[in-house]
């Protein structure tokens, strides 16, 4: 015949069932690992989507990213070079941007706009914009236009820059 378990045994083991496993969730959330020994840290993010929705959610994480950095000790030094079809999002008229993509686009334009108050760099390809018939003065005025993003790319590497590439 079986003994029943008491209620309060049930009771107390569910209580240190649960409290451990809340406790287990209640670590901080960090990048120490990561981060540690650092002071600085330095990121180019090489942008390059036909994906409006794509490229506002990783500008958006760009300027995260960076405060995150920040928050931790780290200071951030970042910059966003755009190439390929992606220039397209960071025209004043947005031309040629379907109804659709309308809002993400001013989501973009909203968070390009973000950084640069933030101290992040965006650059735009005018390689891109010549191959998509885009006039650079045609870019909004939180963007610098480059002539190359490739090269942008390049050098900021040499500057000791970590790649993100965004496709």
């Amino acid at each position: 015949m079986k003994t029943p378990i008491p209620a309060i045994v049930r009771i107390l083991f569910l209580t240190l069932l649960f409290g451990v496993a809340a406790g287990v969730r209640a670590a901080p959330v960090n990048d120490a690992a990561a981060l540690f020994g650092l002071k600085s840290a330095k990121a180019v993010f090489l942008i390059d989507s036909a994906d409006p929705l794509k490229v506002a959610h990783v500008l958006r994480l760009v300027g995260k990213t960076a405060a995150s950095m920040d928050r931790q000790g780290v200071k951030a030094s970042v910059v966003v070079v755009v190439i390929g079809p992606s220039v397209a999002f960071l025209t004043k008229d947005r031309r040629g941007i379907s109804y659709q993509d309308q809002r993400p686009v001013a989501e973009i334009q909203e968070a390009v706009r973000g950084l640069r108050n933030a101290g992040i760099r965006t650059e735009a390809c005018n390689m891109a914009l010549h191959g998509y018939g885009i006039d650079p003065k045609a870019v909004i005025p939180s963007v610098h236009v480059v002539g190359n993003g490739f090269i942008s790319v390049i050098a900021y590497q040499q500057k000791g820059y970590s790649l993100v590439p965004v496709y």
